[in-house]
């Protein structure tokens, strides 16, 4: 018995050690993608912090922040527990403070701002005045000029219903978007309400049905409704979709919402599971953000890890770095993070109370302009961009599985196997591998078909020969033997 326990101890102790190492080895890559066995491969170095934005003069410091938004070369940061929206230059010199204002003669205070959105066309600001359950509206010099309470409709008047929006935008047809609990609601510009849009299905649970058809009134009862997944966050891209990030979720948690709410984004699992160093439990990925550039590369933040990871329109994972610690390059609490025209992240530490500033290395432009000129249809150019990533790093799958792509396309099935092979994607190299049977047989079909007749026709004179010889050896046999008698 003394033994069987020591026996279990150990083991016990080699998985902590295991599991530990394998947490340590997840601190110390810096830039890595995941394999298609789910490994970890270091990368270069594909961004660099350049700065951060903490102290901000007789502005004091943020306090609890929650949102930020990009604009137009300005910064706008909801500083929730300081009730404030700032505006600052991309160095972090504020030049405008928002969180007093008058409407009307009365005059009013932003209370707890959990999200804010800015018109590239005419700098109209608008916040999520959380606290006071409304959305108020500024225009470009900061003058208040219109308050959005709760819409009057009859499909909202719950009384248990309140109007605390978390975050806002509204796209190029004048349509408002707000994240209200779990839901996203679409508003019309004179804030009437329109419905919720991209709601995730909720699936089918055998048990649950079970229960509600034969279980007792206590069980039913007890058996709480389902809830679609909610949205953590979301932002409108420069196509017009809104993008999104579920609170929860194995995959598609990450969303593109068309003008429908139909998501268009690829349903495939997102981020990795880590190994939390307290419990030694798997944890799965919990995105809080998500920056979305002109070119369609989506950027979301991990907030159980502080973990980046970027993904390009088809998902495909580009890089991942940051991580939970206090020195540079990593956050204590992570939750917004945007994006700027030269393809600077600006990522928002709640905890920090800090702005950091990532620039792209030219490993990941150069990655970056090679999915631009693909998904445009410049094959040729984008070739020479993937095998330049080549050039830095041999082993970065993407490129090889791009590259196989486009001589796939370009009928080279043998060189676009090799390159799949490389990428470990068995699926491109499948197909490459068939489409170079295919050829084969048809370049030499005669030939082959020639060959058969041949074959066919040795084969059928050599079992005629062999019949003839088997029939003169049994007949031989037979007079053989009337001879004897």
């Amino acid at each position: 018995m003394k033994r069987m326990k020591s026996v279990i101890s150990l083991f016990l102790a080699s998985l902590i050690v295991l599991l530990s190492c394998s947490n340590i080895v997840m601190a110390d890559t810096t830039n890595f993608i995941l394999d298609t066995d789910g490994e970890m491969i270091q990368i270069p170095e594909t961004y660099t912090v350049v700065g951060s934005i903490k102290n901000l003069g007789e502005y004091n410091t943020l306090t609890n922040a929650e949102d930020l938004y990009y604009c137009d070369g300005y910064l706008y940061v909801a500083d929730t527990a300081n009730n404030r929206v700032l505006k600052m230059t991309k160095s972090g010199e504020v030049v405008m403070e928002l969180n007093s204002f008058v409407i009307e003669g009365e005059e009013y205070s932003l209370t707890s701002p959990k999200g804010i959105w800015v018109s590239e066309e005419t700098g109209e600001i608008r916040v999520a005045d959380t606290g006071n359950l409304r959305i108020v509206c500024f225009n470009k010099d900061g003058k208040a000029i219109a308050i959005y309470g709760k819409p009057d409709s009859e499909l909202l008047q719950d009384d248990k219903f309140t109007f605390d929006v978390e975050k806002v935008c509204v796209n190029n047809m004048g349509y408002m978007f707000a994240l209200k609990g779990a839901n996203l609601m679409k508003l019309s510009s004179q804030n009437d309400f329109l419905g919720y849009i991209g709601a995730v299905q909720v699936g089918f649970d055998l048990k649950r049905m079970l229960i509600r058809t034969f279980g007792s009134k206590k069980q039913r009862e007890a058996t709480e409704k389902l809830e679609p997944t909610s949205y953590n966050n979301f932002t409108l891209g420069a196509d017009g979709n809104i993008y999104g990030v579920l609170a929860e979720g194995t995959s598609g948690q990450i969303r593109r919402l068309n003008s429908v709410g139909n998501n268009t984004y690829p349903e495939l699992s997102y981020g990795f599971t880590w190994i939390d160093p307290d419990t030694y439990l798997p944890t799965e990925p919990a995105f809080n953000d998500i920056a979305v550039d002109a070119d369609g590369i989506v950027s979301v933040i991990d907030q159980n890890t502080g973990l980046i990871y970027q993904y390009d329109t088809e998902g495909n994972l580009l890089t991942t770095f940051g991580g939970i610690g206090s020195r540079e390059g990593t956050f204590t609490s992570p939750c917004s993070m945007v994006v700027d025209e030269d393809g600077r992240l600006y990522v928002l530490d709640y905890s920090a109370n800090s702005i950091q500033i990532f620039a792209p290395t030219n490993f990941i432009e150069l990655v970056h302009q090679a999915i631009i000129l693909q998904a445009g249809g410049y094959y040729e150019e984008a070739k020479d961009y993937w095998n330049d990533v080549l050039d830095i790093d041999a082993n970065y799958s993407l490129a090889h599985k791009c590259i196989g792509k486009i001589l796939y396309k370009e009928g080279d099935y043998k060189t676009s196997a090799q390159h799949y092979k490389l990428a470990n994607d068995k699926e491109g190299y499948s197909n490459s591998f068939g489409e170079r049977r295919h050829g084969f047989f048809r370049d030499f079909f005669f030939l082959i078909i020639v060959v058969i007749f041949v074959l066919a026709f040795g084969v059928g004179k050599l079992f005629a020969l062999l019949k003839k010889k088997a029939d003169t050896w049994s007949f031989n046999i037979e007079m053989r033997g009337d001879m004897d008698r």
